[in-house]
């Protein structure tokens, strides 16, 4: 198996535990890595890439919105594994007519896609979805909710413009459209973006000593700004900046940009690649 993660495949698998992440890890093969967890689809498209572009949002939206973005999925059906970021989003899948918030991973999702589709969708900064959600981000970790049982009319309204509009252009600026953060943002917020900033290498103690809360009040703020305790928000974010070295540096090593995103020990790598992917 080549390890191009953009290669579709079209085959039957079963993997089984987590050994192969490790092994995958060894052999310098993201593609082993990338199918660790136990899973099982017969005869379908495995998607690795699938086409997905992403739209700066507009400067009174960029405090709060990371970025729009599009996914198209092929003719054929198809699973994709979605790893955890640490953000919220938005999605508009127009083939199911849902518009759904989306909560924060603390691991890996395969999404199943039954054919040939945009679905578009916008990417909130971690722990700035509250503002504009209406609900505490541990309310949803893990899972989602229909936008309309959040926003009421106002989400209903808003769903029969993006099924009127048919065009991810469209969908975009509608989306966009009604999003209204308040400002400024909560002493939270600013520790989430700081954290973000420094690539989740940041112990907890250090995170409530800066905020000037015990451990335990820190815990509760952030469960109920970004979905996750703030240790495990630490490790998510750590290990987002490792995936995103290795696309931006493909020819730099799996070691390397371990390292640059602050893994300073095999175990601890595999330990976050294992989980999180």
């Amino acid at each position: 198996m080549e390890a191009t993660a953009s290669r579709r495949l079209r085959f039957a698998f079963m993997v089984q535990g987590r050994k192969a992440a490790a092994q995958g890890w060894r052999q310098g093969d993201p593609t082993v890595s990338f199918l660790s967890k136990t899973c099982s689809v017969e005869f379908c498209t495995i998607d690795f890439q699938m086409p997905y572009r992403e739209y700066a949002p507009s400067p009174h939206l960029a405090q709060w919105v990371e970025c729009f973005w599009t996914s198209e999925t092929g003719p054929l059906p198809a699973v994709q594994r979605v790893m955890p970021d640490g953000c919220e989003d938005i999605v508009w899948i127009p083939r199911e007519g849902r518009l759904a918030a989306i909560g924060t991973m603390t691991r890996t999702q395969v999404v199943a896609h039954a054919g040939e589709q945009t679905i578009a969708g916008v990417r909130f900064h971690p722990s700035m979805a509250r503002a504009c959600l209406g609900i505490d981000a541990d309310q949803i970790t893990d899972g989602s909710v229909n936008l309309e049982d959040l926003w009421g009319n106002r989400a209903a309204g808003l769903q029969r413009r993006l099924s009127a509009a048919g065009d991810p252009a469209e969908w975009i600026r509608l989306l966009g459209s009604e999003l209204r953060p308040p400002l400024p943002a909560t002493p939270v917020q600013q520790m989430a973006k700081w954290v973000a900033e420094r690539g989740g290498n940041l112990s907890v103690r250090e995170m409530a000593r800066l905020a000037g809360v015990s451990s335990r009040h820190l815990r509760r703020l952030f469960l109920r700004q970004t979905g996750l305790p703030p240790k495990l928000f630490c490790r998510i974010v750590r290990f987002r900046s490792l995936v995103r070295g290795l696309s931006a540096k493909p020819k730099a090593g799996w070691a390397q940009c371990a390292l640059d995103a602050g893994y300073y020990d095999q175990s601890h790598f595999v330990k976050d690649f294992c989980e999180f992917s």
